[in-house]
């Protein structure tokens, strides 16, 4: 006989009658009906529990599973066209990487969630796929147009700050770095783009428009290696839209676009690649795939966040393998200060500058402006790492260190409240 509280829950999930033992496995033979509920669906992201030993057995039978339950069409978002995609309810948006991650995007309604899928053996985070509301947290700050910094000088750059604006740095400039920019997409027709020894194209986009219709990332990519503005003018800067002004930024997308550069670093193990990315998300799902990424060898910088938050409090800047960088800003008087705005906390890896930082627009090919943001410190962090790897062969792990080691330690002031290591950039020179 069922016990009755066994039973509401298989009338909940409008289950046929039999016994369902804990722990569930994915591979069992009945599958539950979702058709005669009226709850309504929302997006779930998945991850799998996979390990080197059980990795394909376990994505075999969990994908078999839904396509035979569900009935839905299983793609590789790596290698989808999205605006192919008419009806998101009917798709099971695969983002996995073979031997890395495990893990997909789909619909399901919450009881089956939290009575189901939850509680399957081979399922390790599922959480709901949301929209990051102003996903750059209105960093943007408007300013007269700037012009560009002189040419590189012979200077020695010196030990402490506050900088004298000389920028000495490897004579490589990263060359022969993929520093991958996920993020808004590229205006690839900018001056800072043209006449550069490394290339800059958008690979790929989770949206329908592969144009850079709002600006972030441009503005992003011209400091990791903008001809002028860039930290490794060398480098060869590689866009990943995740977002755009029609298309909104979710955890899915965040992931779809980390696992994207994963990817290619699977199909090409020894590539030097850094990822940056600008955008925070309260789900651990994206904690989990940066995670992976860097296991993957790829090193990845963050943003902080400009909430005035512990950046703890968010991904995938609480991830300890990860840098996490905040904003720095020189004041009036010359000093380095923390910003008003900037998440703070034992998270975060160093600081960066962030505050009235020119930038590459998207007005017209010549635009430079000034703007504000933890998204426009982590870019300069991206370009000192691929200063690194254009000379030397560095792991993350030791490609971060190198960062603390070679930074100038304490000399930002106004934390007082806001505990957070005391360290300010600086990039290898010659």
């Amino acid at each position: 006989m069922f016990s009755k509280r066994i039973l509401n829950i298989l009338l909940i999930l409008n289950l046929p009658y039999f016994i369902i033992s804990a722990p569930l496995t994915s591979d069992d033979a009945t599958c539950p009906n979702l058709s005669g509920t009226n709850e309504p669906l929302i997006d779930y992201n998945v991850v799998l529990k996979t390990d080197a030993t059980n990795y394909d057995s376990v994505v075999k039978n969990h994908f078999e599973m839904l396509e035979k339950c569900l009935q839905r069409e299983r793609h590789n978002v790596h290698e989808l066209d999205f605006s192919s995609i008419k009806d998101n309810n009917n798709v099971i948006f695969d983002f996995s990487v073979k031997g890395m991650i495990a893990g997909y995007t789909t619909k399901f309604t919450k009881s089956f969630v939290e009575n189901y899928l939850s509680k399957l053996n081979d399922v390790a985070i599922v959480n709901e796929n949301k929209v990051i509301e102003d996903p750059f947290e209105n960093e943007v700050f408007k300013q007269a147009p700037f012009v560009r910094r002189a040419e590189r000088l012979a200077d020695k750059m010196p030990e402490n700050f506050p900088l004298d604006l000389k920028y000495i740095y490897p004579d490589s400039a990263g060359a022969g770095v993929d520093v991958f920019v996920v993020d808004s997409g590229i205006f690839l027709e900018h001056e800072e783009f043209q006449g550069r020894q490394g290339k800059t194209i958008v690979e790929k986009t989770f949206c329908n428009n592969p144009a850079d219709d709002n600006g972030h990332g441009t503005n992003v990519a011209s400091l990791v290696g903008g001809k002028t503005l860039g930290v490794a003018s060398n480098a060869n800067i590689i866009g990943v839209k995740i977002t755009g002004n029609d298309c909104p930024l979710t955890s899915q997308n965040i992931i779809n676009g980390i696992t994207y550069v994963m990817q290619q670093k699977a199909n090409d193990p020894g590539r030097k690649i850094v990822l940056n990315l600008s955008a925070t998300s309260t789900d651990s799902a994206v904690g989990d795939a940066a995670s992976k990424a860097v296991e993957a060898g790829i090193h990845f910088v963050v943003g902080a966040g400009n909430r005035n938050l512990d950046a703890c409090g968010f991904f995938p800047g609480k991830v300890e393998t990860v840098v996490t960088v905040t904003a720095s800003k020189i004041t009036t008087n010359q000093q380095d200060w923390i910003t008003d705005w900037c998440n703070w906390g034992k998270c975060v890896t160093l600081f960066a500058p962030g505050e009235n930082v020119p930038v590459a627009g998207i007005g017209n090919p010549s635009e430079i402006k000034l703007e504000s943001g933890t998204s426009l410190s982590a870019p300069h962090v991206s370009g000192a790492i691929a200063l690194m790897l254009a000379n030397g062969d560095f792991t993350p792990e030791q490609s971060k260190a190198e960062l603390l080691r070679i930074a100038s330690k304490d000399k930002i002031q106004g934390l007082k409240y806001r505990p957070t290591a005391n360290v300010l950039l600086r990039v290898p020179s010659p």
